[in-house]
């Protein structure tokens, strides 16, 4: 089941930023954005190297992931790729309405509401899209990414203790969901 997609929507022009679903094209910009994340940021799940994908693997994952009708939203500022926030579905009719939610900014993306922007991209999709619940996990010490979420209606509902280890030391999860409105059952 496709959801219908939102026109584009760009803030400024053409050297602005614009947020938009992301496109097979896209691949190997988001892959370079994906890549340059994990080198900048210590708050991502993967390391510098460990990607492990090319261009035609992440264009293929890229391919799976619409066709499945799951979201994936690209930031860009002129012509390069600053940021991403991806919703993936459960795959079974149990947990069809539940979507795991990732956020990703380049350092100089930061701090100008695109995080704002893209979070809402993503409640519009999950509205779209029959999805009632999204979720995420956050580094317990991110605190600007969980004063974002917080504004963004999600909550806190657990720790995941020592769930990664980040430069050899234990770090937290935060488990954080939120239930879109007027989507509790009758």
């Amino acid at each position: 089941m496709h959801s219908q997609r939102r026109p584009l929507m760009i803030f400024g022009d053409a050297n602005q930023l614009r947020i938009r679903d992301a496109e097979l094209s896209d691949a190997a910009p988001v892959l370079a954005m994906l890549n340059e994340l994990d080198h900048e940021t210590r708050f991502m799940m993967l390391e510098p190297g460990e990607r492990g994908l090319d261009v035609a693997r992440f264009a293929g994952w890229l391919a799976e992931l619409r066709m499945r009708g799951d979201c994936y939203l690209v930031a860009v500022q002129g012509t390069q790729v600053v940021g991403f926030a991806q919703a993936e579905r459960g795959t079974y009719r149990r947990s069809r309405h539940c979507a795991m939610v990732v956020l990703g900014l380049l350092p100089s993306a930061r701090g100008q509401g695109l995080g704002t922007r893209l979070l809402a991209r993503i409640d519009d999709w999950a509205r779209l899209s029959a999805v009632t619940r999204l979720e995420l996990t956050v580094m317990a010490h991110n605190l600007p990414a969980i004063s974002l979420y917080a504004k963004r209606g999600y909550a806190a509902e657990g720790v995941r203790r020592h769930s990664l280890i980040v430069d050899g030391r234990p770090v937290d999860e935060l488990v954080m969901a939120k239930i879109l409105p007027g989507s509790a059952p009758d």
